[in-house]
């Protein structure tokens, strides 16, 4: 990417950091979960719920902090989302049952969102529409990378500091990019927004009014909702089921995590050769295929190491999917793509938390159930690419008022 300049790599830094903070919050916790069950005297699907909890505040928490970013600019609710997620994070360390400790990771979650949604505001604000693709692929692409750092930074400071010490790194990086996006992001939304609240609720009626938009969200949410099915399920496949260790369990993690940055390292090559709304509908099938391998795999006890081969090739195409079906959402709005971020990351965390109860509910201990929870995931965003997108021409879309 050697059009971007030094002042467009440090912005595109700190968003690589702000949006990683979603994946770090999750994965660097992961190889502690036993000593979480045991800390609290709970079975690990207790802490399982902690996980769904964090997703669903991201979900909600989005739906705040866009309509903020369109009203009073890029920077201050960064700033407000980041002291948000600092304190709760310290309140992680000190909750006294898992149930302060579900409610804690709830509020974590609402800070943590808000740099998230808010980058991807800034990556239409302030970067050209020809490169936006560029920039969603890298995002999604560091979101690769951070799982691949984070168990093993996670597995790291919990056998040093036990399960408290991966709190602590979140600490750490709240306190980062607090400081980094107060001395080095610029203010990026010139537009003003009329403050009122009726107005907030009007932008995203005006949004979902799009079908492409909504769908394109939705896909985009199945698609995590399919990563967050893995990742909770993870440390029971690889290591109850599997019975590796914590290390064992760092490197396979990483490499499944190896699988999504390669995937989205690839897609603008792709996306240059095959148009966008094609390449969602090969990766969803490609998906769709290793899911049934998938279960079938299971359903015929194969060796383990065959089964997370497939997994390997389940998660792969998540990595095309994400910066796509975030193009295609977001890229048309231009006067409130704070708003369209925010309802586009709200409706992807929810449906990716749906997806999550879902496979907490369906588990029963077995292998079966969560192929099977892997099937269900990719069949219906089978069946939804193929349902006929009708949507209105771009100018339209800018002419929606807010």
């Amino acid at each position: 990417m050697k059009e971007f300049g030094l002042t467009q790599w440090v912005i595109i830094s700190i968003l690589s950091l702000l949006t990683a903070l979603e994946p770090l919050s999750i994965d660097l916790y992961l190889p502690g979960f036993i000593l979480i069950s045991e800390s609290f005297s709970t079975p690990i699907s207790s802490v399982q719920i902690s996980l769904s909890a964090f997703l669903l505040g991201f979900a909600l928490g989005q739906l705040f902090w866009g309509p903020l970013a369109d009203r009073f600019g890029r920077k201050k609710p960064i700033l407000a989302s980041l002291a948000i997620f600092i304190v709760a994070s310290i309140a992680c360390i000190y909750a006294h049952s898992i149930e302060q400790f579900w409610v804690f990771r709830f509020i974590q979650a609402i800070g943590g969102c808000g740099g998230v949604v808010i980058s991807r505001a800034v990556v239409t604000d302030y970067f050209e529409s020809s490169k936006t693709l560029k920039i969603f692929s890298l995002l999604a692409l560091i979101m690769g990378v951070a799982p691949i750092i984070a168990p093993t930074i996670g597995n790291t400071v919990i056998n040093a500091f036990s399960w408290e010490g991966a709190f602590f790194a979140m600490l750490f990086l709240g306190v980062l990019l607090f400081f980094l996006t107060l001395f080095f992001l610029p203010e990026t939304h010139r537009n003003s927004y009329p403050k009122t609240e009726k107005n907030v609720f009007k932008g995203y009626f005006e949004i979902l009014k799009i079908r492409k938009f909504l769908i394109y969200s939705i896909l985009g949410g199945i698609a995590n909702g399919a990563l967050m099915i893995y990742v909770g399920n993870g440390p029971f496949l690889i290591m109850e089921k599997g019975g590796f260790s914590n290390n064992m369990f760092s490197l396979i993690f990483g490499t499944n995590a190896l699988g999504l940055m390669i995937a989205s390292s690839i897609t603008p090559t792709l996306q240059r050769q095959i148009p966008t709304e094609k390449l969602v509908k090969y990766a969803l099938t490609f998906m769709f295929g290793a899911s049934i391998i998938l279960l079938g795999a299971m359903l015929a006890n194969t060796h383990i190491h065959i089964i997370l081969a497939i997994l390997f090739l389940y998660v792969f195409p998540i990595g095309i999917l994400l910066p796509t079906t975030t193009e295609l959402a977001i890229t048309p709005f231009i006067e409130n793509s704070g708003t369209a971020s925010a309802l586009y990351g709200s409706i992807q965390l929810s449906v990716a938390f749906i997806c999550s109860m879902v496979s907490n509910y369906m588990s029963n201990g077995t292998l079966i159930m969560v192929g099977t929870a892997f099937v269900l995931c990719s069949t219906i965003g089978f069946a939804l690419i193929f349902t006929r997108i009708n949507l209105p021409e771009k100018s339209k879309i800018m002419e929606n008022p807010m």
